[in-house]
């Protein structure tokens, strides 16, 4: 793939070139015109190279890339994005927790006969934490 990447970046590099030094003769029209059509072939290709069919390119990061921004300001602000709603999540976890907690002790403070059913859903709730790796 680097390999690709550096010829796509020469095929740039000579149609600039080409445009640089473009006089509007009627050749250099033609060489001009078939770079061009060479560099949009090949380019059109990519979408069936085997490094684009494994690694797929989310659209907001091609957006960034055509608005002329830094795509790796992309995946800073995803991870930001992505930690915050993480550390969201836990918290509500650990808010439901603490919820469960006290309810069920006032329930059994308040109705001892549930005391079994109280300590069944508290114990599943255990268990299903410990699955997820809260």
């Amino acid at each position: 793939m680097p390999l690709c990447v550096q010829s796509h970046s020469n095929r740039f590099l000579d149609l600039g070139v080409l445009v640089h030094d473009n006089q509007g003769t009627p050749q250099l029209h033609s060489a001009l015109t078939r770079k061009t059509n060479q560099v949009v072939s090949q380019l059109s290709g990519l979408t069936n190279s085997p490094f684009t069919q494994q690694y797929p390119i989310p659209v907001d990061v091609i957006t960034y890339i055509e608005d002329g921004r830094n795509p790796d300001i992309y995946s800073r602000e995803f991870v930001e994005v992505t930690a915050k709603s993480n550390a969201r999540l836990k918290g509500k976890m650990l808010a439901f927790r603490k919820l469960l907690q006290v309810l069920g002790g006032k329930l059994v403070e308040e109705f001892p006969h549930l005391k079994d059913a109280v300590e069944n859903i508290e114990s599943r709730t255990i268990k299903l934490e410990a699955a997820s790796g809260v």
